[in-house]
């Protein structure tokens, strides 16, 4: 068991603003309301306010930092394990199942937590704002809103209220029983950190592998020649989580859809995850493991990766761009190449790759190639014509 990072600083500091803020605004609400007193009615009305200005600040911040960060995305409301995650909360919880959902740093929230956010988020926190702002600026002697009276408006807001005091309850009853420990997910949101089994740190790991991955594939498409490629993202990918590569790399790119493959500094294959092996068309890995590399080149172009593969061995990560592989059966097929080297103790004992598929894209190119070829021919005898 070991943390994640998965809260960032704004983030943590937006959940924790606006759940003082509520808090604050529910207490003197509910005693300007007349259920208690506490603060005095013409303190409880001047804080109440106040309150409401701070938390009008604080959601405008909020909305810029989810849009420009891309977290808008994270209360995309999905059906997918909907039921399983409602009948999870309703008997499973209470009964030690498995959660049906793993929390990662792009999936942070469950299908019903997805929708009761969104919800919050777009009618009942705009619904009591509004009506708030309504009471606050009915009959005011500038630039007043007038209306026949305030009873509607009391009804909604007080309504709102207690939606919101509901949801509170039942969050904080939740974050304790659905947490690895008791407090674990109220410590994560103040530090951050998020502790987890080691199965769903896999999962997270796995996440943000193929988020690096396909920032390389990009990046590759773009016409990117650089070396470090690899080591940034790989190194992105530590920072977020805060774990260190050699801890779950090999376990995370096991089921990676990119080609993994590492490869001794004596040039025979130690590892190679499924993707690579459905790239190559082998069965299994007992048919690679311990071979040389050599196998799947021509002979002319083994003499190019063999250069590469010196200047990884040498500490170099370098993207060996596209090459051309021989697989098993024979046929031919293309794909991107990025070697890194790996090290043990300081030194350098075997180099790791990731090989992404172009075939489909250079036969694509082929065919365009011919057609562009027909059609310039055609032309040609037309004009011979």
């Amino acid at each position: 068991m070991e943390k994640i990072y998965i809260y960032k600083i704004f983030e943590r500091f937006w959940h924790w603003s606006q759940a003082l803020i509520i808090g604050f605004l529910g207490l003197t609400g509910f005693e300007i309301h007349g259920s208690y007193e506490l603060f005095g009615f013409e303190n409880a009305v001047n804080w109440h306010t106040m309150a409401a200005w701070a938390f009008l600040i604080l959601i405008v911040f909020a909305i810029f930092w989810h849009a420009t960060s891309g977290e808008w995305r994270q209360y995309i409301p999905t059906t997918k394990l909907l039921k399983e995650q409602f009948m999870y909360y309703i008997g499973g919880i209470f009964q030690n199942a498995p959660h049906p959902t793993n929390k990662t740093v792009y999936n942070k929230f469950n299908p019903l937590q997805r929708m009761i956010y969104l919800g919050l988020k777009i009618l009942v926190i705009p619904i009591m704002v509004l009506t708030g702002f309504l009471y606050l600026y009915f009959h005011y002697p500038k630039f007043g809103i007038e209306l026949e009276g305030l009873e509607t408006v009391a009804l909604i807001h007080t309504f709102g209220a207690y939606i919101l005091l509901a949801f509170i309850i039942a969050h904080v009853y939740l974050t304790t029983v659905t947490g690895v420990k008791a407090l674990s997910s109220i410590k994560a949101m103040i530090t951050g950190w998020e502790e987890m089994e080691d199965e769903e740190i896999k999962i997270v790991i796995e996440e943000e592998m193929e988020v690096a991955l396909r920032d390389i594939k990009d990046k590759f498409k773009a016409g990117d020649e650089k070396s470090h490629v690899l080591d940034e993202a790989l190194e992105d990918v530590e920072g977020k989580l805060g774990v260190k590569r050699e801890t779950y790399f090999r376990d995370a790119i096991t089921n990676s859809s990119a080609g993994y493959f590492c490869i001794g500094d004596d040039g025979l294959y130690k590892e190679a995850n499924d993707a690579w092996l459905n790239l190559y068309k082998y069965d299994s890995r007992d048919e690679i493991i311990g071979e040389h590399y050599k196998l799947s080149r021509t002979d002319e172009d083994f003499k190019e990766l063999e250069a590469t593969v010196a200047k990884v061995l040498e500490g170099e990560t370098i993207n060996h761009g596209e090459v051309k592989r021989i697989c098993k059966d024979g046929s031919e097929g293309y794909h991107t190449l990025t070697l890194s080297p790996v090290y043990v103790d300081g030194e350098i004992h075997c180099f790791e790759g990731f090989i992404i598929d172009t075939t489909d894209r250079r036969l694509a190119e082929r065919e365009l190639l011919k057609k562009k070829i027909r059609l310039e021919e055609r032309n040609i005898n037309k004009e011979t014509k």
